[in-house]
C-alpha cells in the first residue's frame, strides 16, 4: 500500500455529516443548473449549420490509401480527432504529443462500439507519415483506428497544423495577432513552424457528399471525458497547478503538462 502523502496539502474542511449533507444539497442545485446549461449548450451545437467539404483529400492508412469518405466506414458520421505529432526542424520526431497519446488511451485500450451502434466512426489523423505512426501505435497497443495526412493539406485546412508559407495561423478560432499574446504558442510561431497542434472535427455524410459539422481546440476537446472529468469529482482534482482552492496539489511536480506527462507504457503505478 502506497503511504499518504496528503498530511502537507491543503484539505478540505472537515464538518459534521448533516454539515456535509446540508452543503452538499445546495452544491446539488447548481450541479443540476450546470446540467440544464449543458444540455441546452449541447442542442444548440447540434444546431449550428453545415459546410460541404470538396477537397478530394487522400489519407494513407495501414494497408492503402483512402478518401474522407472512407473513413466513415459506411456510416453517417465521422469523428476525427487531430492527433498532434512533435517536429523538429520541419521533420517528424519518433514519438508524438504526450497529451494526446493519454487522450487516445483513454479510448483505444476500450472499443467504439457505443458510437458504432449510432452510426458514428471515430479515427485519428496525423500529419507525420505512416511510418512513424505504426511503431507508435504498435508500443501502445492500439486498436483505433489512425491514418497519415502527410501530403495533402487535410490539417491545415482545419486549424491544426501551423506554417504561414502554406496557411495562416489560426487556432482555436483566434488569429496569429491574437495567439502572439500567449508566451507559449508566440515562441512556437516564431521558432518552431511547421508544428502542430490537437482538436476535433465532427462531419456528416449525405449520400457521397460530405459536410463538416464541428471542430473544437485546446481545452473544448475534454469534453469527450477521461480521467480528467473523474477527477473532477474528488477533492484533490487535476493536480494542476492552474484549479482552484489552491494547495491541493500533493507536491510541485505532480502537475501533468504536455511537457512533463509520461507516455501511457510508462507510468508507473
Amino acid at each position: 500500500m502506497k503511504k499518504s502523502r496528503s498530511s502537507k496539502i491543503s484539505l478540505p474542511r472537515i464538518v459534521s455529516p448533516d454539515q456535509w449533507r446540508k452543503e452538499r444539497v445546495a452544491f446539488l442545485k447548481k450541479e443540476k443548473q450546470f446540467t440544464k446549461l449543458r444540455d441546452a449548450h449541447n442542442a444548440d451545437r447540434r444546431r449550428l449549420p453545415m459546410v460541404e467539404v470538396t477537397e478530394p483529400y487522400v489519407f494513407d492508412g495501414p494497408d492503402s490509401k483512402v478518401s474522407l469518405l472512407d473513413l466513415f466506414d459506411g456510416r453517417n458520421q465521422l469523428i476525427v480527432y487531430h492527433f498532434m505529432w512533435r517536429w523538429k526542424n520541419g521533420l517528424p520526431l519518433k514519438d508524438p504529443c504526450p497529451g494526446c497519446s493519454s487522450w487516445a488511451d483513454h479510448i483505444a485500450r476500450g472499443h467504439l462500439t457505443h458510437l458504432r451502434t449510432r452510426d458514428t466512426n471515430l479515427v485519428m489523423i496525423s500529419r507525420a507519415p505512416m511510418e512513424k505512426i505504426r511503431p507508435f501505435k504498435q508500443r501502445m497497443g492500439w486498436t483505433l483506428p489512425w491514418y497519415s495526412s502527410a501530403g495533402n493539406l487535410f490539417n491545415y485546412d482545419f486549424h491544426v497544423s501551423f506554417d504561414e508559407s502554406v496557411a495562416p495561423i489560426e487556432y482555436n478560432y483566434r488569429s496569429k495577432a491574437a495567439w502572439m499574446k500567449r508566451p507559449w504558442i508566440a515562441e512556437m510561431i516564431k521558432q518552431d513552424q511547421p508544428f502542430d497542434l490537437h482538436g476535433m472535427s465532427c462531419f456528416l455524410r449525405d449520400g457521397k457528399r460530405v459536410f463538416h459539422t464541428y471542430s473544437n481546440y485546446g481545452r473544448g476537446t475534454e469534453g469527450t471525458g477521461g480521467a480528467n472529468y473523474f477527477l473532477d469529482f474528488t477533492a484533490l482534482g487535476r493536480q494542476e497547478p492552474w484549479e482552484k482552492p489552491k494547495g491541493r496539489r500533493l507536491k510541485p511536480t505532480s502537475a501533468i503538462g504536455i511537457s512533463r506527462l509520461p507516455y501511457p507504457d510508462e507510468f508507473k503505478v
